[in-house]
């Protein structure tokens, strides 16, 4: 060494061990200097579209995070967001169906504590099942009579559709009635106590275990292990005794839906063919710097998309209607940010970018498509699979 520093490299000659302090404050560093360009790369990009993707490739990169590094923390934090707040559970079921699962779980909640807890030989425990078991009757009162009204109203149009159609045939229209004047609402709210599932402790509902955990003083409450356990082995009898073609399904649909990041994923590589494709007479534009545009404009979607998360969820809390309008606006916000980032990044004129939008827009449309299709196929696979 001639000096303090490397000739080569520039390294600073000093001892290789480091305390620990020293390397706390290299991980604190670390963060914040990742903090700084992340959110000055995003707000470069969101504010000018086009902008982060062109200095980039014009090699201005020290103070921007690097894209692929973007993508993965951004589409990340997208989908924790997303598959936080968005679910299927309940597709191809109506507010009925969804009550008489709701009044089927409560019930045989109610008959587990009459079962066990109630006869327990505990006092505290015995007492504690009676205001619980209280409190079941209560809800499922409140259930039964949502349930029946439900039933009157659908009488009352069933036979207000039949009133009209007699009507109609008697004027002499020729009228072929879809649904018979009956009620054809299938209302069991009983409990077939004959055949009951494989329990564990005792208990065969998960409405009941969790019930009485909740309200069991802390001393008499499984530990968190325990509950975790007894939870899932109880959920799983549950479910295996009450799913059926409509859980499968819930369940394909879930997968599917879970795959759309991978299918995201492997798009990227395709959306950056078909701009190499669009600007192919632009011979200093490599596949790689069309690479580059994508991965911005996906992180910026990203954003725009959680955004509109925000919205939806200040809309359900609050029930503004401009919240709607904000939503509309932020969907165009989307298309026009592609169109203004092509302009810039690319330097065409407004005519050939509104045709090559058009074009990119078209070819990605049939692109999702296609991968919709492959993804279908593996979903329905692996659900397959997990029946066997």
């Amino acid at each position: 060494m001639a000096g303090r520093y490397c000739q080569q490299c520039g390294q600073e000659n000093i001892i290789a061990r480091e305390s620990f302090w020293s390397l706390v404050t290299h991980f604190v560093y670390d963060i914040t200097h990742f903090d700084n360009k992340f959110f000055g790369t995003i707000g470069k990009m969101l504010i000018r579209p086009g902008q982060v993707s062109l200095e980039y490739t014009q090699g201005k990169r020290h103070s921007q995070l690097n894209p692929i590094r973007m993508y993965v923390f951004t589409s990340a934090f997208f989908f924790i967001i997303f598959f936080s707040t968005f679910s299927l559970d309940n597709i191809g079921r109506g507010d009925t169906e969804i009550r008489k699962e709701r009044l089927a779980n409560l019930q045989r909640a109610r008959q587990v504590l009459e079962e066990q807890s109630l006869q327990s030989s505990d006092s505290i425990e015995r007492a504690t099942a009676r205001k619980v078991y209280s409190d079941l009757q209560a809800e499922i009162a409140v259930v039964q009579q949502q349930l029946e009204a439900a039933r009157k109203k659908d009488s009352s149009n069933i036979e207000q559709t039949q009133d009209l159609l007699d009507s109609l045939q008697q004027k002499g229209v020729p009228i072929k009635p879809t649904r018979k004047k009956k009620n054809d609402l299938n209302f069991d709210w009983s409990v077939d106590s004959t055949e009951k599932p494989y329990s564990f402790m005792g208990y065969y509902s998960q409405e009941a275990y969790q019930r009485m955990q909740q309200a069991l003083p802390n001393d008499k409450r499984d530990g968190w292990v325990r509950r975790a356990f007894t939870t899932k082995i109880i959920a799983a009898t549950e479910a295996g005794q009450t799913q059926g073609e409509k859980a499968m399904i819930r369940a394909f649909s879930n997968n599917l839906v879970h795959n759309f990041p991978k299918m995201l994923f492997v798009s990227l590589p395709f959306f950056a063919w078909f701009l190499s494709i669009l600007y192919a007479r632009k011979k200093r534009w490599f596949y790689s710097d069309h690479a580059i545009f994508t991965i911005h404009t996906y992180c910026a979607t990203f954003i725009f998309l959680l955004g509109l998360i925000a919205l939806g969820a200040l809309k359900d809390a609050t029930g503004w209607g401009i919240i709607g309008w904000l939503r509309g606006i932020g969907a165009f916000a989307v298309w026009l940010y592609l169109y203004k980032a092509m302009r810039k990044y690319y330097g065409e004129g407004r005519s050939k970018t509104i045709l090559k939008f058009t074009l990119l827009n078209i070819l990605s449309f049939i692109m999702m498509l296609f991968l919709l299709v492959i993804f279908t196929a593996i979903s329905a696979m692996q659900i397959a699979n997990a029946t066997h």
